[in-house]
């Protein structure tokens, strides 16, 4: 089955709760779905609308918090803080060079 078979199938018969629609996502179409989302389609064809788009993000979001522990979901490796884990802080001055510098 691909992704968009999947898709449609959702549309079709579209599930009653959150718990369902998770359920119905097997690993392979979660993959394929990551896929697409990263690419912006799901074919060579054409790329995904923006709402689209949104819809797939969301059902990654929804699969990855009932199915994938916390560290291993998208995103999770992103600084959410810029107080967190400092790197050392450096300080970049710019100096203008005057008018009469020449490189």
């Amino acid at each position: 089955m691909t992704l968009e078979q999947a898709l449609f199938d959702f549309l079709d018969t579209p599930p009653d709760t959150v718990n369902e629609l998770v359920g119905r996502m097997s690993p392979e179409i979660y993959e394929r779905l990551k896929e697409a989302v990263a690419l912006g389609r799901f074919n060579e064809q054409e790329r995904m609308s923006e709402e689209l788009l949104g819809h797939c993000m969301q059902l990654l979001i929804l699969y990855e918090a009932h199915h994938l522990e916390r560290h291993e979901r998208t995103g999770t490796s992103l600084q959410t803080d810029c107080q967190t884990k400092s790197l050392g802080s450096q300080t970049t001055r710019l100096i203008q060079a005057s008018q009469d510098d020449k490189h």
